[in-house]
């Protein structure tokens, strides 16, 4: 995804940059957060949530002791009982308001989430949808390397965890942009195997 850098004003692109930085170090404080309240589980997706247009972000932790709960949750409704465990555990494996790890503790993403509202007042104000293109690029980028750099400050296997961004109405092009870029060709390829 190529970002056309001189559409976007010096104002943003430091805002863009602080908000790396900070998003990074929040990820890594959510993730200490996180384990410290859950240390037994087994965690398979690590993955920020948020719009389309990114007005907002947090966090969402997909876990195999989580997927099997919210399965079972939906088994006992009548209206999903002819569906058998596994079916509703492959269904829900990546429906991110379905997981029991969706938003916790949002209070680390604070910060962060009052710098994307400034950012987002300044792209609002960029004055061509090509500009407003430029910065939803960058920012898109920025997503994408503050969960890879979470990945190195953390012990997180990522020949095991899937890292990517969630949108509540996600593009499969959006989808295919963030797994392919916060993953190897064998995590990629474990992923889509899962979807089919």
């Amino acid at each position: 995804m190529a970002i056309n850098k001189d559409k976007l004003s010096a104002d943003i692109e430091a805002g863009l940059e602080n908000l790396a930085q900070e998003l990074a170090l929040a990820l890594a404080e959510y993730y200490d957060w996180w384990l410290s309240h859950y240390p037994v589980q087994t965690l398979y997706g690590f993955c920020l949530y948020s719009t389309p247009l990114v007005e907002y972000l947090g966090v969402t932790l997909f876990t195999e002791e989580g997927l099997t709960a919210v399965a079972e949750q939906y088994q006992n409704d009548h209206r999903f009982r002819h569906k058998s465990l596994a079916e509703l555990k492959q269904t829900l494996r990546w429906s991110a308001c379905d997981s029991p790890h969706h938003d916790e503790n949002e209070d680390i993403f604070e910060a962060v989430n009052d710098k994307l509202q400034l950012l987002q007042e300044d792209a609002e104000a960029l004055e061509s949808e090509e500009a407003f293109d430029a910065y939803l690029k960058a920012l898109y980028a920025i997503l994408v390397r503050a969960l890879n750099e979470v990945k190195a400050m953390r012990p997180l296997n990522p020949q095991a965890i899937l890292f990517s961004v969630w949108f509540g109405d996600q593009s499969d092009a959006d989808i295919d942009y963030f797994v392919q870029s916060c993953n190897d060709k064998e995590m990629v390829a474990h992923f889509y195997q899962q979807l089919q």
